[in-house]
């Protein structure tokens, strides 16, 4: 139900951002490298790589608030350009909390490379 609530979001949407929940707590984004995500030099934008973040964050927040959430704080580094795709990002809630939570995000290009490490803060609402 999460997943399917996910994808009607516009904005994910349009960036073809697919969602897969892991459990709770866990949750797991991926999208296709193409062109409408890339910028000068043949690799994905950053702005897009914050998108896919963001999205399965607070898509593993949803496993265990089932409420609505908000980013509250996100910290992406980039470790790698990527270049070929498809693009995963693999989620996990590190403290949940009554409200707070927080969240441990990685994402890996079709190589399995390790290109971005993030942490982020969720308030979820009640």
């Amino acid at each position: 139900m999460i997943e399917e609530l996910i994808m009607r979001d516009p904005f994910i949407n349009h960036l073809g951002i697919k969602v897969k929940i892991l459990g709770d707590g866990k949750a797991e984004a991926t999208v296709d490298f193409k062109r409408e995500l890339m910028r000068t030099g043949d690799i994905m934008n950053g702005g897009a790589i914050a998108s896919l973040i963001d999205t399965v964050g607070g898509t593993a927040v949803l496993t265990l608030s089932k409420s609505n959430q908000v980013t509250v704080n996100l910290n992406i580094n980039f470790l790698k350009a990527i270049d070929n795709g498809p693009v995963r990002a693999l989620a996990e809630v590190t403290k949940p909390g009554n409200r707070i939570f927080y969240v441990d995000i990685r994402v890996y290009d079709g190589k399995s490379n390790l290109c971005a490490h993030a942490t982020g803060v969720w308030y979820a609402f009640k």
